[in-house]
């Protein structure tokens, strides 16, 4: 059954090279394209959390090319975070910087990675988690270490199932599959490489590292033709997404293959390829296999010269790599993070002695507080009675406070029904009387001249006119009372208030320069980066901030217009903070101020100080219903004549 799999995927892979040989050069092209659109990126405005993970992955797209480059993205990734503490962009930049290192200082990776998972493990980011663990082990099988290594691959792939990630449990797969065949259990690699092939072509991702695994897994079961095939696949893939790295293996796969053939011009040929892409990668590893197949080949056809070339070369990736010191450091590495887990162990088992200790002295204090309590029996009634008395007298102010909720929301649909039925007419009313206006003017031109008549049509015309106004006035309270009654009927989602601030100081400065384009303000905003999500109803609480925004453009325009002064700019600012209590919106303005007097009577209903025809009363009453009914929360406004306003949103968390 597996050679049939396997023959199935050869035939693919057949097919996938004719393809691949054609859009080789254009694809490869793309490949380059987003890293030039993420520095493009990079290059504008933004905020220190997306620029740090634009950094990882301009470093991810370069570490396929130059680890030495990926390295300065993620060091520049790491610093960022650092100063935003932004704990998971450390996590991320700490693990791109992790597997930049790996080829040339394995400890130094491996201890960054240990911080990077920890940091995942302590804001319980799976994904990252999942990440690090595949890393880790990595390492480990690098160093041949096959239980610690196959337990963190197997560790990252039940991670990848639980969050459904179907991608990346591919690249577990692929992993495990490299590890067990590194490990000689062949059978077990062909398994877990074909499980991995299948799950990336049903998802059409890349497959160039496990054709590279079913091209070693042919290769050592004496395959070469199967073999030759998956590796040439993995080669012309990895040269479509511009891989230089899995180009190395395939390279280094392919020399091999050919040396096991008694090949060797064709097997020095992919060797020098493979040691070229692994050079300019800085891939070490695949450096020091491709120079330690060329030092034999060389030595096989008794080219000296050469020979010692790679030689000394392969030497030089052996020191650089597992050198006597970074073996010591990797040791001891290992020691420490051994501890930390013992430590961990040890700290877990205190914790649960703790509870149980915890637990005995509870029960003692329960049984004493047992017999206190039943010493004190006879004092109990008497305050249960005083209680009970106590509690019939709150429930029968709750029924009186649910009967009064019951008949104001009675109320509330009352008017909101009055208000809908009334509309109908009221529209009528103000198109009979456009209508009647336009045939007054059509009498007026068709008989010229003054007299009685003349004046006559002018009244009725003028009749008409305040009609029309006072109908559009009361259109306008409908409207209001339709609203009025519909606030607070939606579902809290928790929502980011800065960018709802921003879109509604946006909104109502757009909406009164589209009425008056002359008119210009100053706008400020202080809004707290660190805010949190606070649950509320976007819709609802939008209407009050343009509202409340566009109160106090009203209030600085009049000014402007009542007392003209050059000296005078128009300014409304808007700050948001935290606090124990809640989150705060404050939205001041250098307007007209409001008195004493129209101050207590601001947030009642119909209440207004603006001309007839510019507002209906409704919209602070509304806003105020909106934020402590709906929200549970409080609006208040600070002001004196002549000094502007500030109007005080406070919401609970």
């Amino acid at each position: 059954m597996l050679s049939t799999r396997v023959s199935r995927i050869y035939c693919r892979v057949l097919l996938g090279l004719t393809l691949l040989a054609g859009a080789g050069v254009a694809r490869a092209q793309a490949r380059r394209e987003p890293v030039d659109s993420l520095r493009t990126l990079l290059a504008l405005p933004q905020t220190d959390y997306d620029r740090v993970l634009l950094l990882c992955q301009i470093s991810d797209q370069l570490w396929t090319q130059r680890t030495d480059s990926a390295a300065v993205y993620a060091t520049k990734a790491l610093a960022l975070a650092r100063r935003a503490h932004y704990r998971h962009g450390e996590g991320e930049a700490l693990n791109r910087l992790g597997a930049a290192l790996r080829e040339s200082n394995l400890a130094r990776a491996l201890e960054v990675f240990q911080q990077s998972l920890r940091i995942a493990e302590a804001t319980h980011d799976r994904a990252l988690e999942a990440q690090n663990l595949r890393s880790i082990g990595i390492i480990y099988v690098y160093l041949r270490d096959r239980p610690t290594g196959l337990a963190y691959y197997f560790r990252a792939l039940r991670i990848g199932q639980q969050l459904h990630d179907e991608r990346r449990v591919g690249l577990e797969l692929s992993n495990i599959g490299l590890a067990y065949d590194l490990f000689g259990q062949l059978d077990s690699a062909r398994i877990f490489q074909e499980r991995a092939y299948a799950l990336a072509h049903r998802l059409h991702t890349p497959t160039n590292y496990i054709l590279y695994g079913l091209g070693n897994v042919a290769r050592k079961q004496g395959e070469f033709a199967k073999a030759r095939a998956f590796y040439r696949a993995s080669i012309a893939e990895s040269k479509v997404v511009h891989h230089l790295r899995s180009s190395n293996f395939s390279y280094v796969g392919l020399a091999t293959l050919y040396q096991q053939l008694g090949q060797p011009d064709s097997s020095i040929y992919y060797a020098r390829l493979g040691c070229q892409a692994g050079q300019t990668n800085g891939f070490l590893r695949g450096v020091l296999n491709a120079s330690t197949l060329l030092t034999h080949d060389f030595k096989a056809r008794g080219q000296a010269d050469s020979a010692l070339k790679y030689q000394s070369l392969m030497l030089v990736m052996k020191d650089t790599l597992f050198g006597q010191e970074k073996v010591m450091r990797l040791q001891s590495l290992n020691y420490r993070e051994q501890q930390r887990e013992q430590q961990a162990a040890a700290r877990q088992a205190t914790l649960k002695a703790r509870y149980r200790t915890y637990a005995l002295v509870a029960g003692l204090v329960g049984l004493l507080a047992l017999v206190l309590l039943l010493g004190r029996h006879s004092r109990q009634q008497q305050r249960a009675k005083e209680a009970l008395e106590q509690s019939l007298a709150d429930l029968k102010t709750a029924q009186d406070q649910l009967v009064q909720r019951e008949k104001m929301a009675f109320l509330g649909e009352l008017t909101a029904g009055i208000a809908h039925e009334l509309q109908n007419p009221l529209n009528f009313m103000k198109n009979f009387a456009e209508v009647s206006t336009d045939l007054v003017d059509d009498m007026g031109g068709a008989r010229p001249g003054a007299g009685l008549e003349h004046e006559i049509l002018a009244g009725l015309k003028q009749n008409l006119k305040s009609i029309s106004q006072h109908g559009q006035r009361a259109n306008a309270i409908i409207k209001g009372m339709l609203e009025h009654s519909r606030a607070g009927t939606g579902q809290r989602i928790p929502t980011q208030l800065n960018r709802l601030v921003e879109d509604s100081l946006r909104l109502a400065y757009q909406g009164l320069q589209a009425k008056d384009k002359s008119f210009t303000a100053q706008l400020t905003t202080a809004l707290d980066p660190d805010l949190p999500l606070v649950p509320v109803v976007p819709q609802d609480l939008g209407r009050v901030l343009i509202n409340l925004f566009t109160n106090a453009f009203y209030a600085v325009q009049q000014r402007q217009r009542q007392h003209p002064d050059p000296a005078y700019r128009p300014a409304v600012g808007v700050r948001t903070s935290a606090g124990p209590a809640g989150v705060e919106i404050r939205i001041s303005d250098n307007g007209t101020g409001i008195t004493d007097k129209v101050r207590a009577k601001i947030f009642q209903p119909f209440f207004t100080t603006k001309p007839v025809g510019e507002g209906t009363g409704l919209g602070l009453s509304m806003s105020h219903e909106i934020i402590t009914q709906g929200h549970g929360g409080a609006l208040t406004v600070e002001s004196a004549r002549g000094e502007g306003a500030e109007f005080i949103i406070s919401l609970p968390v």
